[in-house]
């Protein structure tokens, strides 16, 4: 059975979605499916077919600023499908901010994170911020309400994300499932016994609802020799705004802006960061604090996306989104590495229990195959 797996992220991916669909179609031939990965050409890549860490992909070109960009790439997403797909028998659309197209196919939907709640939880005041949350209840929230409509299955990475969906969207088939993000446990797990350095890390888009402001004023307060540098692996908007927080802050010599890092270059970091760090207002489901929970990173984080599922004592420290309890978090794991490395051991057996993308691609390929029978069915 082949199934494609379309996203508007760039291939190869350089953020979550994109990393989510490489990971599982990684896997998805273990279980009698074929993956393809349809996704967004980068800027220089020529759109066709391609390969993806071993997967087969399908970029598209997908040229401008939106709204224009995704009517372009409606037209040919929607060629695409007209033509047969590649012989794809089930499209897994991957949601937000994919435009509507027409399809007999069955269709799975994976919704990552509900625009409505994501850009409401933007707290960054400007003509961008301000924007986007406009965008999102006039434009965004259509297409996602379409591919709730359209889909036969949908599900939700957190239950979080089941909430919101529940809570603000019209839902034909009842609540979605929820199949969570996951991790490569073998490959972080497998992180470098490296020396802990007094870093802190944070690893994601420098954009907004991240706190990244309240990390550079929570990292100020911190003392240098505890805390030597700030780490900040990614790219995006912010950048040149957080740059010139740090340096009126007094810490720019502090701050490392590292730009986009690889997965080996991710785990080198996490391997030798004696914390790491998601200061965000919103998260639905990070695949950066699975992957710091895998390699035994001690772990600060606001209680976003997949914190409120760890349990009732879960094994990272949860503070609220102030500049002052991130300080204090920040400060309790330096101060006593023992307990945070006690505590990190603990993140590091649960997700292997519960986060493994070998799991969640079995999870998955059940669904598919369940779809795949009932649309047989269907056409006898």
């Amino acid at each position: 059975m082949r199934v494609a797996l379309l996203t508007n992220n760039l291939l190869p991916p350089r953020e979550g979605i994109g990393r989510h669909l490489v990971e599982l179609g990684r896997r998805l031939g273990r279980y009698g499916i074929e993956p393809l990965l349809v996704g967004r050409a980068p800027e220089g890549t020529p759109a066709g077919l391609a390969e993806i860490e071993g997967v087969p992909a399908r970029l598209i070109g997908w040229p401008g600023a939106p709204p224009i960009r995704h009517l372009r790439a409606r037209a040919t997403l929607q060629h695409w499908l007209d033509e047969g797909a590649d012989g794809a028998e089930i499209l897994h659309v991957h949601s937000p901010l994919l435009p509507s197209l027409r399809t007999v196919l069955p269709v799975v939907l994976t919704v990552h994170s509900p625009m409505l709640t994501d850009n409401a939880a933007i707290r960054e005041r400007g003509i961008e911020p301000l924007a986007r949350k406009v965008y999102a209840r006039l434009f965004s929230r259509r297409l996602e309400q379409f591919w709730l409509d359209r889909a036969d299955v949908s599900l939700a990475v957190s239950a979080g994300v089941r909430d919101e969906l529940v809570a603000r969207y019209r839902l034909r088939n009842g609540s979605p499932l929820v199949l969570p993000n996951g991790v490569d446990v073998a490959f972080f797990g497998a992180a470098p016994s490296l020396p802990r350095e007094p870093v802190v890390l944070f690893v994601g888009r420098l954009a907004w609802r991240k706190g990244l402001f309240r990390l550079l004023e929570a990292f100020a307060r911190l003392p240098p020799e505890r805390a030597r540098a700030l780490v900040l692996l990614g790219e995006g908007p912010l950048e040149r705004d957080l740059r010139a927080r740090a340096h009126r802050l007094g810490i720019a010599a502090r701050v490392r802006f590292e730009g986009f890092v690889d997965r080996h270059g991710v785990r080198d970091w996490l391997a030798r960061s004696a914390v790491a760090v998601n200061p965000a207002d919103y998260e639905s489901g990070p695949l950066t604090l699975l992957e710091a929970m895998a390699a035994g990173t001690p772990v600060v984080t606001t209680p976003t996306g997949l914190v409120p599922e760890l349990g009732s004592d879960p094994p990272v420290l949860v503070v609220e989104p102030t500049v002052e309890a991130l300080a204090a978090g920040l400060q309790a794991v330096l101060a006593r590495p023992d307990e945070a490395q006690a505590r990190a051991r603990r993140a590091a057996e649960l997700v292997r229990a519960r986060f493994d993308w070998e799991k969640l691609a079995s999870r998955l390929a059940a669904i598919y195959l369940r779809i795949g029978r009932i649309a047989a069915r269907r056409a006898a």
